[in-house]
């Protein structure tokens, strides 16, 4: 009798505990996140849920370092940028950013740009989803009208500045997105990877206000507090199969010719990027990531040694493609981002919940109940713990009950 009466507390005892277990899975609903968490120029397939709101204030900074041949100075440059999404509904929402303070010039700070847009993607994320695909659209007015300028070709706010390429004014950025989440087939391994292919036309007609290629590749372990990221960005004109000449930057020549220059592939403007995000219960998050250069420079560059040898009659392939100017890759060999996100309404979505569910379930290696799995039983252990496990299955159909009701609203 003793040791069946033992044997009885035991199984009471472990049902208890199985119950708490269940309990504190269901209350530990994880961080709140932003099913649309990128990168730095790389972007993912999801959205924001319907009715929340994301803010993020992003600041950029970096040292672009003079060339030999230049007069221009080794000066600081620091950035202020602001970025918002607003869910309109489970699958769309509307995208609000500007780059609230760019380059200084006469010691003065000025106005970047405004952008506005819209991103869409397939309406099967209520659940977690392997296959992610996502469309985004922006519209990008460029309103700073003075820079330091990549060996003075530019042509009043359109040139190459230590960033890349910008043109002044209005311009179209179209970006298709496909990613992979391999947290929804294995549950241990919350990794996120995908590209993205793209397109930045300018609405200008001037010959030097030329469209570029986007592609971004982005990889991302995304866990419970915190995510660590690498990304590949690149920023290209059409040069894949040759050098792009570029011609009407700068001031004519002497011979009142236009200035001509040559870019090859490598030359374009391409950083790898490196970082990580923390993440806070109450949805904070505070990212930092540094871009690294890593184009190269194909031909003549713009150094005094280079310049000796064009001038005693060197490069002469380039010059006899009609090339009057020397072009390297001189942008910014590496900036330091730091990032502050946080959300002014929000909702979890149903596929959030079931991440920091399965985060959760996999934290520390503890083992806990998986509610898909223990729904499909269909009769408690006929034995005298029966009522506990009855309790038991209530509260699993409960979160079910929740999960349901959370997919409906999306």
């Amino acid at each position: 009798m003793f040791l069946k009466a033992q044997k009885v507390t035991h199984l009471h005892l472990t049902a208890i505990v199985v119950c708490i277990l269940l309990a504190f899975g269901a209350m530990a609903q994880g961080p709140k996140r932003d099913r649309d968490e990128g990168i730095a120029q790389y972007t993912g397939s999801n959205t924001v849920g319907a009715g929340n709101s994301w803010v993020t204030l992003r600041g950029i900074g970096f040292m672009w370092a003079s060339k030999p041949d230049t007069t221009m100075p080794t000066l600081p440059n620091l950035f202020g940028e602001v970025n918002s999404e607003i869910g309109l509904t489970g699958y769309a929402s509307l995208l609000v950013a500007s780059r609230i303070m760019s380059y200084t010039w006469n010691k003065w700070p000025q106005f970047g740009n405004v952008v506005i847009g819209a991103k869409v993607t397939l309406p099967d994320n209520k659940e977690l989803r392997f296959r992610g695909y996502g469309l985004e659209l922006k519209y990008i007015y460029n309103t700073t009208p003075n820079f330091a300028s990549l060996g003075g070709f530019r042509m009043g706010g359109t040139g190459f500045n230590a960033e890349g390429y910008t043109v002044e004014g209005s311009n179209l950025q179209l970006k298709f997105v496909h990613d992979i989440d391999a947290i929804s087939k294995v549950s241990w391994l919350p990794l996120k990877a995908g590209i993205n292919i793209g397109a930045r036309i300018p609405f200008s007609k001037e010959s030097y206000a030329l469209s570029q290629f986007l592609f971004d590749a982005g990889l991302i372990y995304a866990g419970l507090g915190f995510d660590l990221f690498a990304e590949y960005s690149l920023e290209a004109f059409n040069n894949f199969s040759g050098p792009k000449q570029i011609k009407g930057l700068g001031p004519p020549k002497l011979n009142n010719e236009p200035v001509v220059i040559e870019v090859a592939f490598p030359e374009n403007p391409m950083f790898i990027t490196l970082g990580g995000r923390v993440r806070y219960d109450n949805g904070v998050t505070l990212a930092a990531f540094v871009p690294i250069l890593v184009s190269k420079n194909v031909g003549s560059s713009m150094t005094k040694a280079d310049l000796g040898i064009w001038s005693s009659g060197g490069f002469a392939d380039e010059k006899a493609r009609g090339i009057n100017e020397r072009f390297d890759p001189w942008f910014a060999k590496w900036k330091i981002v730091g990032e502050l996100s946080f959300p002014l309404i929000y909702r979890q979505t149903g596929s959030e919940m079931m991440r920091n569910f399965l985060l959760l379930k996999n934290k520390g290696g503890t083992k806990r109940i998986d509610i898909d799995e223990q729904l499909k039983v269909k009769e408690a252990v006929p034995d005298s713990s029966g009522a506990v496990d009855q309790d038991k299955k209530k509260r699993l159909e409960d979160i079910q009950k929740k999960r349901e009701e959370i997919q409906k609203q999306e």
